[in-house]
């Protein structure tokens, strides 16, 4: 599998992930009334059985109508391999006032083959996000399949990178294997999606930093390919990406979305520095 330099070896630093949502669509089912929702914030969320409505608006998330403002921090089971650890982890997460954790699923983390993926013991996906929803936190989901999240090759498997044909392309050869991989992703998301009541993902983001295609067909196919493989395989969330700059990549309306529309997030990295000015993390920044 061919692979960019800069896909192979991810880049030093923390990012944090913004949303603009100035222009991410049309208004989805949660938000079609013109007056701007007012009043106090969902409450804290769970596995209540109940079904949600998830959308958003140029100003925020809207769960069931009220306005919701994630303030989320990062944690990944892979760099944890001790689930008797994630609850202490998630529950310190909760008492600082957070409420909602960002988790990356790396791939190579989960699948030591081709055609094998392991989801027990250190690497139970499912375990972790009953924990989350148990404590109270909405989940945004990660899955890539490229994460780029400071590991080799992005969270590729090693396998991947000796098969025929270009990662992170509509390459055939590669998007059989992402489809593998999608799919043994989703089969657990999807038992855990905030809006059907049994879990809290609340948000799922496709792909990470992607810019090596951007303005070409096979880039586009490729989003594409990720968007409505990811939708059918029951996933009904809003989705999105974290464009690496303040770019404008991948915006709405860049790529085909089967005909959905107002389901699409633009997302940025930001980078504050304590030297410098705050950032404008409005729709593009400065």
């Amino acid at each position: 599998m061919e692979l960019s330099r800069r896909t192979f070896h991810a880049l030093a630093g923390t990012a944090a992930l913004g949303f603009a949502l100035t222009g991410s669509g049309s208004p989805t089912s949660a938000n079609t009334a013109r007056s701007v929702p007012t009043g106090p914030p969902p409450p804290v969320p769970g596995a209540d059985g109940r079904r949600h409505e998830v959308g958003f608006d140029r100003y925020s998330l809207l769960v069931d109508g009220r306005r919701l403002v994630l303030w989320s921090g990062e944690m990944h089971p892979f760099r944890l391999p001790s689930p008797s650890l994630w609850r202490d982890v998630l529950e310190k997460m909760r008492a600082h006032g957070y409420n909602a954790v960002s988790v990356y699923v790396a791939w190579n983390y989960h699948s030591p083959a081709p055609g094998r993926y392991d989801f027990t013991g250190v690497r139970d996906l499912d375990l972790f996000l009953r924990m989350a929803a148990e404590t109270g936190l909405y989940v945004i989901l990660r899955p890539g399949p490229y994460i780029n999240a400071e590991v080799d090759a992005g969270g590729f498997p090693g396998w991947l990178t000796a098969t025929e044909g270009t990662a992170r392309t509509s390459d055939p050869t590669y998007l059989r294997y992402v489809d593998e991989w999608l799919s043994a992703v989703n089969a657990i998301a999807a038992k855990r999606l905030f809006t059907r009541g049994t879990g809290t993902v609340l948000l799922y983001q496709i792909e990470n930093e992607y810019d090596a295609h951007v303005d070409e067909p096979t880039g586009r196919a490729y989003m594409s390919y990720l968007y409505e493989k990811v939708r059918a395989d029951g996933i009904d969330v809003p989705l999105f990406h974290n464009d690496k700059g303040r770019d404008g990549a991948w915006a709405p309306g860049s790529f085909a979305t089967g005909g959905e529309k107002g389901r699409w997030l633009y997302g940025f990295d930001g980078y504050p520095e304590p030297d410098e000015v705050p950032p404008d993390w409005g729709h593009f920044g400065a």
